[in-house]
């Protein structure tokens, strides 16, 4: 039987192979090769596909707070969840930021050599902070790695309420709502 080494980009690869019975094993930085599941694959006599899964170990911790550096006042709150370079895609489950600001990632690859390029999206905050807009981008190339992340505070918003028929003239009492999304 012969052997085939399959290069994987972006997480797929093919190779035309021989029917029988094979061992696999995965070099991929970053990630635990003992962790790869299954471990055998069978090629028929027709086109086939396998999937397989393998584990990394690196921990990544992002930190939101109000300066985007070590100290300032920490998000209490809310959520953030791993996806692709645009946002749109979602990989795995969000997770809580805690009331220091942290929101840990467990399990993901990174590689000193050429780091992991790893995108995610902030979904929640407390209510004393706005949001990161957009896609955070962290490379990820050691084993335990912290990055922060701004959440500015909110900021007080002032309006005025005036009689549309007589020009500046103020509406003595009134209750103004802003329902947002």
């Amino acid at each position: 039987m012969a052997n085939y080494n399959v290069e994987i980009t972006n997480g797929s690869g093919s190779a035309e192979m021989k029917k029988g019975t094979y061992s696999v094993t995965v070099v991929a930085n970053g990630y635990e090769a003992t962790t790869l599941s299954p471990s055998s694959y069978t090629a028929t006599e027709s086109a086939g596909s396998g999937s397989f899964t393998v584990s990394a170990n690196g921990v990544l911790t992002l930190i939101f707070n109000e300066t985007g550096a070590s100290g300032g006042t920490p998000v209490t709150s809310g959520s953030v969840v791993m996806t692709d370079s645009t946002g749109a895609t979602e990989y795995g489950s969000a997770v809580t930021i805690n009331a220091n600001g942290e929101a840990v990632f467990n399990n993901v690859p990174y590689n000193s050599g050429t780091p992991y390029v790893l995108y995610f999206v902030q979904k929640a905050t407390d209510d004393n902070h706005n949001l990161y807009e957009g896609v955070i981008t962290v490379n990820m190339a050691n084993a335990t790695q912290t990055e922060y992340v701004l959440n500015s505070p909110i900021a007080e918003q002032s309006f005025t309420l005036t009689d549309a028929n007589y020009a500046g003239l103020p509406v003595a009492s009134a209750t103004m709502t802003f329902t947002g999304e």
